[in-house]
């Protein structure tokens, strides 16, 4: 009797342990941004497991997107990275395709490099970004100049 209570103590113990940190609301700094015409995005939430939204993180952001300069987008939760070589795997809740007008979206990254965080907007054909925000902490905003707004450039 007390090794099938231990074992299943111990089944409860690493399937706890194995679940997703907990996210909960971190307050962020919008940093440069850039739109067409009639295009936004608008954040309303982000939770993450800590609140440094840094290397290790999962982070979840809510919000809405107007798209009006085109028929459709991809919209993107990315990193610039400030340190390494630019490489990154994407994966499936990071995008997700906005049609024309009003759209709600929810994403979701696990930082694996330092950098900066951005909701982007990107032609489905031709994969170049025509609009977006960065967003990060009070001290990962504070140094950032106009300079990335070149990134929404075509």
């Amino acid at each position: 009797m007390k090794a099938t209570a231990i074992v299943i103590l111990l089944l409860l113990t690493a399937s706890a342990s194995a679940s997703e940190p907990a996210q909960h609301p971190v307050t962020v700094e919008l940093g440069p941004k850039a739109y067409r015409d009639g295009d936004v995005i608008q954040i309303l939430e982000v939770t993450s497991t800590s609140p440094r939204l840094e290397q290790g993180d999962t982070i979840t952001v809510c919000g809405k997107a107007r798209l009006d300069s085109q028929s459709e987008a991809r919209l993107c939760l990315f990193l610039t990275q400030t340190e390494g070589n630019g490489a990154e795997e994407v994966e499936s809740a990071q995008q997700v395709v906005v049609p024309n007008g009003l759209s709600e979206f929810e994403l979701t990254i696990t930082v694996k490099h330092r950098g900066l965080l951005h909701l982007t907007f990107y032609d489905p054909q031709k994969g170049t970004p025509f609009g977006g925000v960065y967003f990060g902490t009070r001290k990962q905003m504070q140094p950032l100049s106009s300079t990335l707004v070149k990134h929404y450039r075509n």
